[in-house]
């Protein structure tokens, strides 16, 4: 029978008697009842589990789960606060609001995170899986979320592709076995502005019968931010639904409605950041998007004599998002130079429609006494129709042209096949897996009905290996391929581009007892094919050929004579340089070679205290790795950065199912000022990372 749980059931527990294993294996009656008459199976369907902070602890490789508690403590206000506690992982603030994530793993690109395979509840949140993976939209709010599941090395064959940087995974608010509503409200303001931002959540939701529950939530984000021009307008509606069908059958459902509205401050020019890092030079810059997504997951559990499950996930999504920004057409000026009023007037309406379905089995089978398998055989069908156009207005004059007016239409079929083997009772785990990606891409410039066509398939093979030395120590290895499809604007120009691929390693060791965890991980990125623009061909070239290798290590320390304390630390060692080209040798864009967070936590007296932050060290702004900032400040180190966070929670009040809590929170507790150089829209400049800021959020549970 299903257990009575909202959160994806990837895995489900058979228990069958020893009589049966013996009959299966040929052993006598007799001989079964000689030992312990129950034992346990466990069938798997997924290679990351249910992203629990339980899944991690014989995880064969580098992962990180950060509960919503975590976050709270740690004063994460959004999915980028968040990530910035996970070793390897660096993100560019654009909006100081968590509309637009760009996140690096390893020294991977960070621009709209198209390096790293996001995922909510296991279903692709990317725009297109394989034509776009930038996250343009980013229908997901930290509201909505019980915890983040960061797996950096291990499951690319089960979840592909565009997995060089690993599998985030978004894990939304589980349905409550009792009916549950809460209300919770954040406040935020700015030390150097008068701007506010309010953050307002909702949730009802339960089982109504034994055998059905729904929950729905509301979130939503509005007003401005620590800028000017950060008028602030986010709204995100999801349902999801559980229905046991019978004993051996379930049916999962997710509706979302997600729509932001906001505008976009921009980077300054140095002199301007010097002068009021608060202003605005990009006045013109806006972003709007939508998005209807939604998914089915239907569980067979099967009774074959081992213990088995059969799943068929179909999901899909319309999203739209227009970015609007001021354009300098003027020769011998960079468009984008917060110096000089904008000429033009430049938006990029796109759209996307992407329907997917992915059936999958599941079986687990042999002795847990000597060696048993889990084998997961799936494969996925992705279809990917996606509009992509770019207007452009004379502000003199109200001409308008059309530069790009393309369409591309992605059939893709993956199929895929693992099989954990587990020797010496289980404490030595084996997988070898394979996946195989067939993509078929139309592409069409209907400004001047250039049409291309695009091919690709590989076979992507992993291999990961955990050994238990004792039951709290875990030694691993993996390696795996990995493979990013050409963009949609990567195929134009001669059409036939191959995909970029890489082979990612690691090796590591992982202790966890209690409240007590440490791991190491040393890991190597071999990326090749990376896609660089050739402007006097106006086309992309298979031409990049980057390095990524380092060390990660991290720890909790939680002393059985203080109950109350809690302690945390991670430090990441980076090394990303470009191995190919004039620029062989140099470190990659923005990949810092130090990282360091860390956290405190006690509970004096019933207030849950938490000091946490990060360290940073400097990064370069172009493959040149110019170290002198210009005067428009394209080019230049980008200074190390140290931010100090402190949050205070306190609950004030609860009897029965009621409970009323606070939480305070100053996030850069130092008012250290830093800044990222220019993203996407506006690439041209410092881009001021937010200041100190004051968050009071109440939280009602009833």
């Amino acid at each position: 029978m299903f257990i009575q749980e909202s959160s994806v059931l990837s895995s489900t527990t058979f228990r069958y008697s020893i009589l049966a294993c013996s009959m299966m294996f040929g052993l006598s009656a007799q001989a079964a009842s000689d030992v312990t008459e129950l034992k346990a199976l466990t069938v798997n369907a997924s290679v990351i589990g249910e992203s629990k902070e339980s899944d991690v602890k014989e995880y064969a490789g580098s992962r990180t789960v950060i509960s919503a508690e975590q976050m709270t403590k740690t004063a994460a206000k959004s999915i980028d606060d968040a990530l910035q506690q996970v070793p390897g992982v660096k993100v560019q603030d654009e909006t100081g609001t968590g509309v637009l994530p760009n996140v690096s793993v390893r020294g991977l690109s960070a621009s709209r995170s198209g390096q790293a395979q996001f995922l909510m509840d296991g279903v692709p949140l990317t725009l297109a899986p394989y034509g776009h993976t930038g996250q343009s939209v980013f229908p997901a709010t930290l509201s909505s979320l019980e915890r983040i599941d960061v797996v950096r090395g291990g499951a690319a064959v089960q979840y592909g592709p565009n997995n060089v940087g690993g599998v985030i995974n978004l894990v939304t608010k589980s349905i409550p076995r009792e009916w549950e509503s809460k209300i919770s409200n954040r406040i935020t303001g700015f030390e150097h502005s008068s701007n506010m931002l309010n953050n307002l959540y909702l949730r009802t939701g339960g089982w109504v019968t034994d055998d059905f529950a729904i929950q729905i939530e509301a979130n939503t984000q509005n007003g401005e931010s620590a800028r000017d021009h950060s008028d602030t307008d986010i709204q995100n509606f999801q349902i999801k639904t559980d229905w046991l069908i019978s004993d051996t059958q379930e049916l999962q459902a997710f509706v979302q409605r997600y729509d932001a509205d906001t505008q976009m401050p921009g980077a300054l020019s140095p002199q301007a950041y010097k002068e009021d890092r608060t202003q605005s030079q990009r006045t013109n810059d806006t972003y709007e998007a939508d998005a209807t997504r939604w998914h089915l997951k239907f569980l067979q559990d099967l009774d074959w004599g081992n213990a088995g499950q059969f799943e068929v996930l179909t999901f899909g999504h319309r999203d739209t998002r227009n970015f609007v920004w001021g354009y300098n057409g003027t020769s011998g000026v960079a468009w984008s130079d917060p110096r000089f009023a904008s000429t033009d007037i430049r938006n990029s309406p796109r759209e996307f429609n992407v329907f997917g379905v992915e059936p999958k089995l599941s079986v687990a089978f042999g002795s847990p006494e000597s060696v048993t398998q889990n084998l997961i055989v799936g494969m996925r069908y992705v279809n990917e129709d996606i509009d992509y156009q770019l207007r452009q207005t004379s502000i003199s004059t109200g001409a308008v042209t059309v530069p790009r007016d393309w369409q591309m239409d992605t059939d893709a079929v993956a199929a895929y096949v693992s099989d954990e083997v587990g020797l010496m009772n289980n404490r030595l785990k084996v997988t070898p897996g394979v996946r195989f990606e067939s993509v078929h891409m139309n592409y069409q410039d209907k400004g001047n009905n250039e049409k291309r066509s695009n091919q690709i398939n590989e076979a992507l093979p992993g291999l990961t290996v955990a050994y238990s030395l004792t039951d709290d120590w875990v030694s691993y290895a993996n390696a795996q391929k990995s493979l990013r499809a050409p963009q949609i604007s990567s195929i134009r120009g001669d059409g036939n581009k191959d995909g970029e691929l890489s082979w990612n390693y690691e090796v590591g060791a992982r202790y966890t007892h209690g409240r007590n965890a440490f791991n190491v991980a040393l890991y190597r990125i071999d990326y090749k094919d990376q896609l660089e623009w050739i402007a006097g061909e106006q086309t992309f070239e298979n031409a990049g050929k980057t390095l990524h290798q380092g060390v990660e290590l991290s720890g909790r320390y939680g002393p059985e004579s203080l109950p109350d304390l809690s302690l945390g630390l991670a430090y990441t060692y980076l090394d990303a340089t470009y191995e190919e080209g004039a620029n062989k040798g140099n470190q990659l864009i923005d990949a810092s070679k130090h990282q360091l967070s860390w956290d405190a936590s006690y509970n004096f007296a019933g207030y849950q205290s938490t000091v946490s932050g990060y360290y940073y060290s400097d990064a370069f702004s172009d493959a040149s790795n110019t170290t002198e900032e210009d005067a428009n400040g394209s080019t230049g180190k980008i200074p190390s950065y140290t931010v100090w966070n402190l949050n205070v929670s306190k609950d004030l009040y609860e009897a029965g199912k009621t409970k009323l809590s606070i939480d305070v929170a100053v996030n850069n507790v130092f008012d250290k000022e830093y800044y990222f150089r220019g993203v996407d829209t506006s690439p041209v400049g410092r881009y001021p990372a937010l200041g100190r800021t004051y968050s009071v959020t109440g939280n009602l549970t009833f």
